[in-house]
């Protein structure tokens, strides 16, 4: 059976017989895997179709259950700005890391493939603070899964102890936005650590989340 999806390339392996891996998060199947012979060294658009943050339409063939056959690759948006800021780059790949660590594969969760889609697009025309659209990511998909309760409930928890005052406060609002309207909002870089601290020892405790390889990439400034 040949299908058509809306995805975006979470990572890519090289494999033998010149063949590779490619992970995609699909908006209607959710995360999955397909072998290919598109070479990413190609200079054709179905290269560029298949890197990781690329967004597009993957054709496949499903050879057996749980085994698939990428056979065609057209580009939406390759996000190419992501490379022109070393802070922007690091932040996209952190949540792309996350993202494919916190969902199973072939669970469809059309939302917050939404939400990795509205992301992508803005974290590469913002000119600075990525760490406010990270932040604002990783809470709306905790939401959206529903492991993370309302943020004013959690006020002098265990988790969220380090945050006091108007970092809570501040948390509270983030909560309470879409992750459009955090496009062109900027927050103090001392209350953005305090929170992504603690949303990602939120998501270690409650979804297995684990380390993240990406996080070596973080500059001190946004530790």
């Amino acid at each position: 059976m040949i299908k058509t999806y809306e995805g975006i390339v979470i990572r890519q392996t090289k494999i033998i017989g010149g063949r590779r891996m490619v992970l995609i998060f699909t908006r209607d199947e959710g995360k999955v895997s397909a072998g290919t012979h598109i070479s990413e060294k190609s200079k054709g658009v179905a290269a560029l179709a298949i890197r990781p943050f690329a967004y597009g339409q993957y054709t496949m063939t499903e050879k057996r259950e749980g085994l698939r056959q990428l056979s065609a690759a057209d580009i939406i948006n390759a996000h190419f700005a992501l490379g022109s800021d070393a802070d922007r780059f690091s932040e996209a790949s952190f949540i792309l890391e996350f993202t494919d660590k916190i969902l199973p594969e072939g669970a469809p969760e059309p939302e917050i493939f939404d939400l990795l889609k509205d992301y992508l697009g803005m974290i590469v025309v913002r000119k600075t603070d990525f760490r406010l659209l990270t932040i604002s990511y990783m809470l709306k998909v905790m939401q959206e899964l529903g492991v993370f309760p309302d943020a004013a409930s959690l006020s002098g928890s265990e988790l969220l102890s380090n945050l006091n005052g108007d970092i809570l406060n501040a948390l509270v609002f983030i909560e309470g936005q879409t992750l459009k309207r955090m496009e062109k909002l900027t927050l103090d870089i001392e209350k953005e650590r305090a929170i992504f601290a603690a949303l990602k020892a939120f998501a270690q405790k409650n979804l297995d989340l684990g380390a993240i390889k990406s996080e070596c990439m973080f500059t001190k400034s946004s530790q």
